[in-house]
């Protein structure tokens, strides 16, 4: 750690406000990398601006906790709030990713259709957020790859790849589950 880390920290413990603002100025660069990289396609920038200010936010609060003696450089021990930070919002995302039953629309519940409705929603819900949206709104929406491209803010050869994969994963989940669907 060097000397004007350690001053920095010394502030801080302070509750400087100033020494907060040259930790941002210094390191806001490397703390929206670390959030972008685990939250890139999980939610929109907002949230991740969101993740990034809760970051600083939680070195404040934390400051006292930072042991100069240890050597351990400012850096890491931001970097470190911003990994735990970022993957504890994907998981929150993750957990709280709505996908309800009428997400699929009027199916019509004639002879199996009831069954068929819950076996789909079953396995979307094993998905990825990113790749149940893609699914529904191509195959329950009717939504072309292009409107989804658009919606999503993703290039089109993008959209292709991740349709093609969710739908491949999509079908092994079913054939896991025990549900072969035959042409």
């Amino acid at each position: 750690m060097n000397e004007k880390e350690v001053e920095l920290i010394r502030r801080l413990k302070k509750k400087d406000q100033r020494a907060l603002e040259e930790i941002i100025t210094l390191f806001h660069h490397y703390v929206s990398a670390v959030v972008c990289q685990i939250l890139y396609g999980q939610t929109d920038r907002s949230d991740i601006q969101s993740v990034i200010n809760d970051v600083f936010f939680r070195l404040w609060n934390s400051a006292d906790h930072i042991d100069i003696r240890k050597g351990e450089s400012l850096k890491s021990y931001i970097g470190a709030i911003a990994r735990n930070a970022a993957l504890t919002e994907k998981k929150n995302l993750r957990n709280s990713a709505p996908l309800e039953e009428d997400i699929l629309g009027e199916i019509p519940d004639h002879f199996n259709q009831v069954e068929l409705r819950s076996i789909i929603l079953s396995a979307l819900k094993k998905l990825e957020p990113d790749e149940q949206r893609i699914l529904l709104k191509y195959y329950f929406q009717g939504k072309s790859i292009r409107e989804i491209s658009e919606e999503e803010h993703k290039p089109l050869p993008t959209v292709k790849s991740r349709l093609q994969r969710s739908r491949k994963k999509f079908r092994n989940i079913l054939e896991e589950g025990g549900f072969i669907y035959e042409t």
